[in-house]
């Protein structure tokens, strides 16, 4: 097809605003930060995102910056809609900083487990999954909340320390995909340095290991870098009445709190076993 002057001239130049838009469009792309950021072309200084930060990332000089280390991707900053700029931007996540975003942000779903927020739902299913049994404590470690959040390496502490044990991490937890050494319970090394704001990891132990248990707990008190706390899941005795004080020495301090399951969904709680 031959072209006249005027449709040459139309053509080249839509060709060229395309690949100009397309080399500008990269050039952006390019540009975009590996984390959450703050354009400060628009921040204004108000401050209004720091106190928003559970990890407290967010520092305010003349202008409100993120510092990428403390940031654990949660999205909060964002989400609260505090700035009057909108000037807190998602940034261009690569792997393995992805980690953060996935464990920290309760928007996000594990594809490991297809569980959005930590990737687990713990106790709060075993009506229909029924993992604990009679006979077996479920415990759930849950590293970094309140406020100081976690590091990977913290994590892989834990889970080693049950390893050594004989405890595994559940298959189904969904950090158990980090997990390049199953013979000791290390994590990939890329991971180690990653942080979110909490992670709840998960081991079914014999109801016998109740005191070993409290060991394996008072050492980790020593050598964890971070806050953590513990919750068991044990089935109901007969009675109804738990069996909590009987499994564990007194004097263990107890929040005032727990999660009971009626047994509605199936008929588990009748169960043998």
């Amino acid at each position: 097809m031959k072209l006249n002057r005027r449709d040459f001239l139309k053509s080249s130049a839509t060709l060229t605003a395309t690949s100009a838009l397309s080399s500008c469009l990269s050039s952006q792309a390019e540009s975009i930060p590996a984390h959450r950021w703050i354009d400060q072309k628009l921040c204004i200084g108000c401050g209004s995102c720091v106190p928003v930060c559970p990890m407290s990332a967010i520092q305010l000089k003349e202008k409100a910056e993120i510092n990428p280390e403390e940031c654990a991707e949660c999205g909060v900053c964002y989400r609260s809609r505090v700035c009057p700029q909108d000037a807190i931007k998602p940034g261009k996540l690569r792997w393995p900083r992805t980690l953060r975003e996935v464990f920290s942000n309760p928007l996000s779903e594990h594809k490991s487990t297809g569980v959005m927020g930590r990737g687990t739902e713990g106790i709060k299913t075993n009506d229909t999954t029924n993992r604990y049994q009679a006979g077996f404590i479920g415990v759930f470690v849950e590293l970094g909340r309140p406020v100081l959040g976690t590091r990977f390496r913290e994590v892989e502490r834990v889970i080693k320390k049950f390893k050594a044990k004989g405890y595994s991490l559940l298959e189904d937890n969904p950090v158990a995909e980090l997990i390049f050494e199953p013979e000791t319970g290390s994590l990939l090394p890329e991971v180690l340095e990653e942080k979110a704001i909490s992670v709840l990891l998960e081991f079914i132990i014999p109801e016998s290991a109740g005191k070993e248990l409290l060991i394996i707990l008072q050492e980790l008190g020593k050598e964890l870098e971070t806050v953590f706390s513990v919750s068991v899941a044990l089935r109901a005795l007969p009675d109804g009445s738990s069996a909590f004080e009987n499994l564990f020495q007194s004097g263990i301090f107890t929040l005032p709190n727990g999660k009971v399951n009626l047994g509605f969904a199936q008929g588990i709680a009748k169960s043998k076993g």
